[in-house]
């Protein structure tokens, strides 16, 4: 690797080292540090897991010994028996009977996953001792629910406060002097981590119609939890998540951290600067420059929300990267480094935007917001130059719109709600969007139809070069007519000479050539007595031959594409044409021990086509597969008759390597095989595609790996 793509390289990656040493040391500047420690920390009230876990056992021993304490579940249970017996008698009132109600009973399922904390206008235990005779239907079947409803929740609640083994509890009676209910043998006795009154804040929430920290002294009891040795695996896991937050903390809100992140940074950027210094600026260079090509809409706005996203983060967040790293969240620490460096990184890149502007307010007014502001006021005189009140009117909308999607979007900054201020920047940023392309696309048709206007006025460089959207078309316009006419005659001229090029050469060389064939024959017939003479003379007569086929070749494929060529079409056998090729071809393929199987219809095929043009088409093809596939391999020859078509395919395996596209080979002189140790010219495939075109007809090449295809197509 090249030295100085090394040294930009490290160049890099010790800039965004350093910037991550100092968003770190920033995310830890702000940690703040816990109000408790090891000695002082109360499991209760600062573990909100555990918080939340024992306000819900406190819920459900209030349920189940204050509002469930006198409820009987045996008689509930009979009651619903009753009820059952009383509704399958058929005695109950008519529904449509008015009856008053007896009792009033807000439905709400009260588990030991619920809330809980709705007002009940009766007691659980008044709901068995209704009288259900002078009810109607309606009100029994409500009661029934009820009833059901409370039965199942007493269950609930009393399962659920037998098997949980997270808390121990005690209640003590004043009045009776003694412990009453309690889940263990002896409550006062047994060692446990902490231990808590139902009397505290922390249960100073309402619940069933009442404080929860007041519903036992209410009745005279005094309930007290604690937080056992043989407490559930779960309330030991937070209790040591507790004190890894503690021991996190500890660390993180310590002075020391950020200051040493502080001086990791500043020895990275020391380094930089006294041994990589050139890329290091030039690095800082690229980036300011990146920077102060935003539009000042984009900067200005972001400048105000990255600092109230700091100032937000600096009030509200706490303890939030000690929670990271208690909860193993650190796909999340990454992402608060990263948005942190960005956020830095904005920041210095702005104050230096803004001191260069204080010592040169030029600067100004070549940023893209002053350019823009130029483009619109030139924009609007020619719109009104074109005298299109509807565009004008139009465009001067669209610019009205933005700036007062940008007057709304500046108001918002001011806003004290950071998340209504984020809402209305994006919503107003992708209005704004939508509206530059609006007037973009309107000042494209202002200006098209203006030069359009001038083009056919005769005024033929009027046309400046338009940048931006939808300029496209605009730009090609001037050039359309020079250029579409500039670029036929070159094309015309180039095939022209190439054509005369190729006739002429064909034509001189067939002469000469002729001459040679002729006096080689002479010689073979004076039957030399030197076999070294013989040789030299078959070499003579072979290669003499190839290059008349060459010299062949070149002159009819010039005459396909000069459309010189002429067909003379008749109705002739397809199948009996190529039968006769390949008998032509017969010991050739003898030779290349190439077994052909060819699938043709029982009869003949008429098509109306040059027999000795399509001959020579066949020949091309067999004489590739010969040349082109491995010895002992199997060529197939598919002839298809369809209704007014013809479809002959050639199929074979390349002994060589299709390192290309398959329609190249119909380009001229292009061979399959590259290093061109085979006879060919290259321009087979090309003169059997002209002729099958000249027939109407279609020839296309599909390859699969080795396989090699040829479909023909002709018209019957």
């Amino acid at each position: 690797m090249d030295t100085r793509y090394q040294n930009k390289i490290t160049a890099v990656l010790l800039f965004v080292l350093s910037v991550s040493f100092l968003s770190c040391a920033m995310l830890t500047g702000f940690e703040k540090k816990l109000p408790y420690d090891e000695n002082n920390v109360s499991y209760f009230k600062n573990s909100d897991e555990i918080n939340d876990m024992v306000i819900r056992y406190a819920k459900n021993l209030q349920r189940y010994y204050i509002y469930y304490n006198d409820f009987d579940v045996e008689l509930a249970t009979q009651k619903l028996t009753e009820i059952d017996s009383y509704i399958s008698t058929g005695e109950t009132k008519s529904s449509r009977k008015s009856a008053s109600r007896t009792f009033e009973y807000e439905s709400q399922n009260t588990g030991p996953d619920r809330d809980g904390s709705s007002y009940y206008t009766v007691d659980p235990e008044e709901l068995y001792n209704i009288d259900i005779k002078n009810m109607t239907v309606d009100s029994i079947l409500e009661y029934q629910a009820m009833l059901s409803e409370a039965v199942t929740n007493y269950k609930a609640v009393e399962e659920y406060l037998r098997t949980n083994d997270d808390f121990h509890f005690s209640l003590y009676s004043n009045v009776l002097n003694r412990v009453i209910a309690s889940n263990t043998e002896n409550f006062y006795k047994e060692k446990y981590y902490e231990v808590i009154s139902m009397s505290d804040d922390l249960f100073n929430i309402n619940f069933n119609g009442s404080k929860l920290n007041s519903a036992f002294t209410g009745n005279g009891l005094i309930c007290n939890i604690s937080i056992p040795e043989s407490t559930s695996a779960t309330v030991k896991e937070q209790m040591m998540l507790l004190h890894s937050r503690i021991n996190y903390n500890q660390v993180l809100s310590s002075v020391y951290v950020p200051l040493c992140l502080i001086g990791c940074a500043a020895a990275v950027i020391s380094f930089l600067w006294l041994y990589n210094r050139r890329n290091f600026t030039a690095m800082l260079s690229k980036l300011y420059r990146s920077y102060i090509r935003l539009p000042l809409m984009i900067i200005i706005p972001l400048v105000f929300v990255f600092a109230r996203i700091s100032v937000f983060y600096i009030k509200y967040s706490g303890t939030a990267l000690t929670k990271c790293f208690v909860d193993g969240k650190y796909p999340l620490i990454f992402l608060m480094i990263c948005v942190g460096g960005f956020v830095l990184m904005y920041m210095c890149l702005a104050i230096a935007y803004v001191y260069n502007i204080i010592r040169s307010p030029k600067i100004l007014l070549n940023s893209s917001d002053f350019k823009f502001g130029y483009e619109m006021i030139s924009d609007i005189k020619l719109a009104f130059k074109t005298q299109k009140p509807t565009f004008t009117a139009i465009l001067i909308f669209d610019i009205a719109c933005i700036l007062f999607t940008l007057g709304v979007m500046f108001v918002s900054l001011l806003g004290f709600n950071l998340i209504h201020t984020l809402g209305v920047l994006i919503f107003s940023y992708i209005i704004i969007f939508f509206l530059i392309i609006a007037f973009k696309a309107i000042v494209a048709q202002i200006k098209l139809r203006y030069y359009l206007q001038e083009l056919a006025d005769g005024n033929m460089d009027t046309i400046p070069e338009q940048k931006g959207l939808f300029t496209t078309s605009l730009n090609n316009i001037n050039n359309i007519n020079n250029g579409l006419k500039k670029t036929m005659e070159e094309s015309l001229k180039s095939e022209r000479l190439k054509t005369e090029l190729i006739t002429n050469v064909s034509h001189d060389l067939k002469t000469p050539l002729t001459s040679i064939i002729s006096y080689v024959s002479l010689l073979k017939e004076l039957n030399i007595d030197n076999k070294k003479a013989e040789e030299y003379i078959d070499v003579i007569d072979n290669k003499s031959k190839r290059l008349k086929i060459l010299i062949d070749d070149l002159f009819e494929a010039s005459k396909l594409s000069s459309g010189q060529m002429e067909l003379e079409l008749m109705r002739s056998d397809i199948i009996a044409l190529l039968d006769q090729t390949m008998g032509e071809l017969s010991y050739k393929i003898e030779e290349s021990d190439i077994k052909f199987i060819v699938k043709k219809p029982p009869a003949p095929l008429l098509v109306n086509m040059d027999g000795q043009k399509m001959w020579r088409v066949f020949d091309n093809l067999l004489n590739n597969i010969l040349k082109y596939s491995p010895k002992g391999s199997r060529a197939y020859i598919d002839i298809k008759e369809g209704d007014s078509t013809v479809t002959i395919i050639f199929k074979n395996v390349a002994n060589y390597n299709m390192d290309f596209e398959a329609d190249e080979l119909f380009e001229r002189f292009k061979r399959g095989d590259s290093s061109r140790t085979t006879e060919g010219s290259g321009l087979g495939l090309s003169i059997a595609k002209s002729i099958v075109e000249l027939h109407g007809g279609t020839m296309n090449i599909v390859t699969d790996g080795d396989l090699f295809k040829i479909i023909i197509v002709l018209n019957r």
